[in-house]
């Protein structure tokens, strides 16, 4: 079982996009053995999704009802095997630690900008950015199992 998380800071608007994305991506390929989490490292636990990144995602046909935001803690850590931040500032929060990447790094598509207060629009370009990084993060897992 493969376990990713993503964590931006506060887990309402684009790490909340990435695993809902990512599970949908994930269980339309039939990929059984992936699981999908999403953190905040300066998260409120329980918070709602921003209402910007519920419409995006109902819009794109996702179904994000239910969406509990969650403070990042060493659990989330140690039980991912790897750690997916939205910026190169997210991943300077773990200090080198070898599981974690940037959303570039894993998707050479470039760091996954805060839409936090700004248009459905700016909302619509970072989930079509997150859903296009997603899709490049599914065929490796696909291209991996192949192997």
């Amino acid at each position: 079982m493969r376990r990713i998380l993503f964590v931006c800071t506060g887990n309402t608007c684009r790490s909340p996009m990435a695993e809902i994305i990512m599970k949908n991506k994930i269980k339309e390929a039939g990929v059984t053995d992936v699981r999908v989490s999403s953190a905040g490292i300066m998260a409120l636990n329980g918070s709602k999704m921003s209402e910007n990144s519920f419409k995006v995602l109902k819009k794109l046909g996702y179904k994000p009802y239910g969406f509990k935001s969650k403070q990042l803690t060493e659990k989330h850590v140690r039980n991912a095997d790897v750690i997916i931040c939205m910026t190169a500032e997210h991943k300077r929060f773990f200090g080198g630690l070898k599981t974690v990447r940037t959303m570039n790094e894993v998707s050479g598509l470039g760091d996954i900008p805060d839409p936090y207060g700004q248009s459905q629009e700016v909302y619509e370009k970072t989930a079509y950015c997150i859903s296009a990084a997603c899709e490049i993060i599914l065929n490796r897992i696909i291209n991996e199992k192949g192997e």
